[in-house]
């Protein structure tokens, strides 16, 4: 923390009506530059507690100010992770099950390499991450100007006569982030940065960068902003009559189409939920006569599956069934909201709106009506209004009367067991045993988490509840996600103080790659009430590219041997106190685990190893196989 200051104290006003019940700290006029930033980001923020880090000699200077007074009053506490990729996955998670900004702190070169890989799935799949990065001293960049210094962390340059380029890892992230800055000492610049990068981050969903060298965080900055200009993540057009026009503009030529429709269809996919507008789309569905047919996409899951016109999931070829498949295509207009163009999304692009008369895409940067494209997302990167603003002027606007469209179809997808018994059930348990038992036993606002693995392609055969929230990052696909990415995730579900189930479906393969991070849960076991259900299908390999080609090539091999359901132990864990931990080696033992329909305790870790066989997988992954 800085020195402290003779000054005259000023009160922050309170924000709101839980901080209204707290007395407030004392900001001094000047505070550290580290201080500022974690207030800053606490305003852009506020259920933030949680901030993600892994220590760094460059960066250490900036999580000291992590535990200054005035940043603990706002209840944020920093939380290792076990390496940066597991921080970036954990921070991506985070900001998903928050609804918000999360933040992850790296070091220089090794440390924001290593989590490279985690962001750029954050830019993929749509999360708010911000990463700071502690960088070489202002003086050790100046250094560099006149002669060669080269320094660790920091690889040399090509040519050794010249001196190294402290830039050289900035560059490697503009394709995978949305905005980029470095503060320096000028520190009416520096505000203004961090509020353009928080205010970005948030517009975009995406992750973007703060590069601060590690004298920085010690320099005195003025206050004011905190005080004065609270921050605001709206785009300067935001309410603006502009803005407004455009958006009466394209509602009323949507719903024009959708009330001279005959046969119209809703799809909600996952770009609505990622931009926090799921209240919103909740209002809309719940307002819509029956007559209009509901879809949900296989990355949403959005909609709630128990409304009557309700029909399936819709992935083109890879749809529900044919039937669902049929209903959708036929319709004479689509409405697609927040659609994400993916071929792990659409059916490897078998989907076909070709024989609707209208098809509006409603992006969270573009509104596509036709042929005729309206720019939300200006040219200076400021957006005209956000998803939710969209929805609700949709819902405000929508007239039910003048929908001339009649219930056509009562059809409803309902997912079948697609278990058959066999020989192998008395040495292992297939997947289809566990896809039944969340089909019965799934409740209402789980938070479902599933890694990138032949399980994933059974999910859409598994009945959802209503406000079920799936997390997954099946469009960029990298394997053992899902661990560190459950305990971002519940870390959030934590600092709401929500107690929603959290489950977990991982392989062996892939949490081979990020298993430490399991480590954490034992870690920060005191602060976490709430605890996730972990099923590992341990198969012995990658099951998936088992089906797609070499089902016996040892590429597709791993270590087979590690002992699972003794992992917590291992990494400090106390059965029966911090955890269960269970190995179920074929159906039987299954049947008798979960015969009950119940999941255990949430205080402790619940963790349920399934012996499943090597070829084993979704009976739709089989079907997708046999079709192509």
């Amino acid at each position: 923390m800085a020195p402290v200051r003779e000054t005259t104290p000023i009160t922050p006003p309170a924000t709101n009506t839980e901080e209204a019940s707290i007395i407030p700290l004392v900001i001094p006029q000047n505070i550290a530059l580290g201080e500022y930033i974690f207030l800053r980001i606490a305003q852009a923020n506020s259920k933030l507690k949680t901030v993600f880090e892994i220590p760094g000699d460059f960066n250490l200077n900036l999580l000291e100010h992590g535990y200054s007074p005035l940043v603990a009053h706002k209840g944020i506490k920093l939380i290792n992770t076990c390496n940066e990729l597991n921080g970036a996955y954990a921070a991506d998670a985070y900001s998903k099950a928050i609804d918000g900004l999360s933040v992850f702190i790296s070091t220089y070169g090794v440390g924001e390499l290593s989590a490279i890989n985690g962001i750029a799935n954050a830019f993929t799949e749509y999360g708010a991450v911000l990463h700071i990065v502690g960088t070489p001293s202002l003086r050790q960049r100046e250094q560099t100007r006149s002669k060669i210094v080269n320094i660790h962390h920091l690889v040399p340059n090509h040519d050794p006569l010249c001196a190294p380029d402290h830039d050289v890892y900035k560059k490697m992230v503009e394709g995978v982030s949305c905005i980029q800055e470095s503060l320096d000492d000028n520190m009416s610049n520096n505000a203004a940065k961090i509020d353009r990068v928080l205010r970005t981050i948030i517009q975009e969903r995406r992750p973007g960068y703060l590069f601060i060298p590690c004298d920085v965080p010690d320099m005195l900055t003025s206050s004011s902003m905190l005080l004065e200009t609270p921050f605001s993540p709206l785009s300067q057009y935001q309410g603006t009559a502009y803005a407004q026009s455009m958006l009466n503009e394209v509602t009323d030529s949507i719903l024009s189409l959708l009330y001279q429709s005959n046969d119209p269809s809703v799809l909600a996919d996952c770009l609505v939920t990622r931009f926090g507008a799921q209240a919103e789309l909740d209002q809309f569905a719940q307002k819509l006569p029956e007559s209009v047919k509901l879809f949900s996409a296989n990355f949403g899951r959005n909609i709630d599956e128990t409304r009557s016109n309700f029909v399936g999931v819709y992935t083109g070829a890879g749809s529900s069934d044919l039937k669902v498949q049929q209903l959708f295509e036929n319709s004479d207009f689509l409405l697609l909201l927040g659609y994400y163009d993916t071929e792990m999304n659409n059916g490897g692009y078998s989907r076909d709106f070709s024989k609707a008369d209208n098809t509006v895409i409603v992006h969270p940067d573009y509104i596509q009506i036709n042929n005729s494209i309206h720019h939300i997302k200006q040219f200076n990167g400021e957006k005209l209004f956000s998803m939710g603003e969209f929805l609700h002027n949709l819902t405000e606007k929508l007239e039910i009367a003048q929908i001339s469209a009649t219930r056509s179809t009562t059809y409803k997808f309902i997912p079948q067991d697609n278990h058959v018994a066999s020989k192998t059930d008395n040495f292992c348990c297939p997947q289809s045993k566990i896809n039944k038992f969340l089909s019965n036993n799934l409740q209402s606002n789980d938070f479902l988490i599933v890694d990138t693995m032949s399980f994933c392609f059974g999910v859409m055969d598994i009945k959802f509840p209503s406000n079920l929230h799936l997390l997954s990052g099946w469009s960029y696909g990298s394997i053992g996600y899902a661990v560190p990415a459950t305990f971002g995730a519940t870390m959030a579900i934590n600092d709401l103080g929500s107690n929603q189930r959290i489950i977990l479906v991982q392989g062996d393969g892939g949490a081979q790659m990020t298993a430490q991070e399991f480590s954490s849960f034992i870690r920060y076991h005191h602060i976490l009430h709430n605890l996730p259900k972990v099923f590992l299908i341990n198969n012995d390999g990658y099951t998936i590219e088992r089906k797609i080609k070499g089902p016996t090539r040892s590429y597709n091999d791993i270590n087979g041997l590690w002992k699972w359901s003794k992992l917590l132990s291992v990494f400090g864990g106390v059965e029966g106190e911090t955890h269960n931990a269970f190995k179920i080696h074929n159906v039987q033992e299954f049947d008798e685990q979960f015969g009950s329909g119940k999941l255990g305790d949430s205080s402790k870790l619940q963790f349920y190893e399934i012996i499943a066989d090597k070829f084993d997988v979704p009976a739709r992954v089989e079907r997708m196989m046999s079709a192509k």
